[in-house]
């Protein structure tokens, strides 16, 4: 009896020992599935922290515009015969880009070339008449056989001078000798007074018919001219701005046809205020953005305004552009990004990751073991959606830059980069 009474007691205690056993268990198993069990945290992306250039920029709105822009004029007077473009058109050197009718100017360079060949006959007559004046004239004759017989008589003179001096003759017949060789010495020299003007008069003929051809091969070449400008040709590659007539009008000298762009030599013009006039030099680098494009087309301020509108307290810049033919219109909008500054490395991170807590501005920063700590800030420009630090963070930081108005600090994170950072 004794014995079965052990063996109960024995199994009591047995079962107790298995109840304690089991009561035990439970809080084991649930500490250790608290200790397993991952956290909930908040989604965000992380964003790692480095020194970036910082760009300074100031953005602005221009139009396109050429550097050299032609206006084309009548150098003739005619009727418009054709016009071969359209405001708009781009036309290279040398195209034609209108014609004036030339049969006016045809006729006269007819007649003009008919009065020169009158006038070369008549020079070519007068070269020859002086070049054989003193060979061949009849009046050169005279005063050859005139000399011949002055020489003579004045021989004679000589002789009857003799005979008077011997008693011979009388005075009166010596006198009347010298006389008639007085006289015929002076109508010699009539005779050669007349050659000599008879010369020079053919010489001035000559010198006014070379004068009068000067003349009219200066009226041939302007006709000529004329008539070669009167088919308007491109002065470069460009496009036509302004067309200022048409087929059948009549273009008088001096009337403006049409004018024509370089394309080869644009720039987009912009005014600017005084505050950032200041802050502008030539040669900064500058980007600019064609309406209705993507695509960046670099340039060069290259004018800046030397002084200001007094009253609008408004200048200008200027930027000159390399660009292809067909890319755009002169006179189209442009979106122009000026680079000021682009030489410091600096610590740049989103805006988005910056939240304003009263006065202070923090950052999330991330501890590596799933958790983001708050971090306070000071910042500096906000450009292109960027913050530049001053101070509070460090190249190599990680920082939570999404949904950070629902972070708070030592709040746990999910991130799918979290993966990868641990």
């Amino acid at each position: 009896m004794n014995k079965k009474k052990i063996i109960v007691a024995v199994i009591v205690i047995w079962g107790l020992l298995l109840i304690s056993k089991n009561l035990n268990l439970f809080p084991s198993i649930s500490n250790k599935s608290n200790v397993d069990e991952p956290q909930q945290g908040i989604v965000t992306e992380l964003y790692e922290v480095k020194k970036v250039p910082m760009q300074q920029d100031l953005s602005y709105l221009g139009s396109i515009e050429s550097e050299v822009s032609s206006i084309l004029s009548s150098k003739t007077i005619g009727n418009i015969l054709s016009v071969n473009v359209s405001e708009g058109d781009i036309v290279h050197e040398g195209d034609i880009l209108l014609e004036i009718d030339t049969g006016q100017l045809e006729a006269k360079l007819s007649t003009t070339e008919q009065k020169r060949a009158l006038l070369a006959d008549q020079l070519e007559y007068f070269e020859v008449q002086i070049a054989d004046f003193y060979v061949s004239n009849p009046i050169v004759s005279k005063i050859g056989s005139a000399k011949l017989t002055y020489e003579y008589k004045n021989t004679e003179i000589g002789n009857l001078r003799i005979l008077y001096e011997a008693g011979a003759i009388s005075k009166s017949t010596l006198d009347q000798a010298e006389y008639q060789l007085e006289n015929f010495n002076i109508q010699l020299k009539e005779l050669e007074a007349t050659a000599d003007a008879s010369y020079d008069k053919l010489v001035q003929e000559r010198d006014m018919t070379i004068g009068q051809l000067e003349e009219v091969d200066s009226t041939l070449e302007e006709i000529s001219l004329a008539i070669e400008e009167a088919a308007i040709k491109a002065p470069f590659d460009g496009q036509v701005a302004q067309m200022m007539v048409s087929v059948g009008e009549l273009a008088s000298i001096g009337r403006t046809l049409l004018t024509i762009d370089d394309i080869h030599r644009l720039q987009v013009v912009t005014p600017v205020g005084e505050t950032d006039l200041g802050r502008i030099k030539t040669g900064m680098d500058a980007e600019i953005i064609f309406v209705g494009s993507d695509e960046i087309i670099k340039g060069v301020v290259s004018y800046k305004s030397p002084s200001i509108n007094p009253k609008t307290r408004i200048g200008e810049i200027k930027i000159a552009l390399d660009i292809p033919e067909g890319k755009t219109v002169v006179g189209s909008s442009a979106k122009i990004r000026v680079l000021l500054d682009s030489t410091r490395n600096e610590i740049m991170i989103p805006a988005a990751s910056v939240k304003t807590l009263g006065n202070d501005k923090i950052v999330y920063v991330y501890n590596g073991k799933g958790m983001v700590y708050e971090r306070k800030l000071t910042i500096g420009e906000n450009i292109d959606g960027k913050y530049h630090v001053i101070e509070g963070l460090a190249e190599g930081d990680i920082i939570a830059v999404r949904n950070i108005q629902d972070l708070s600090d030592g709040v746990y994170i999910y991130t799918l980069e979290q993966e990868v950072i641990q």
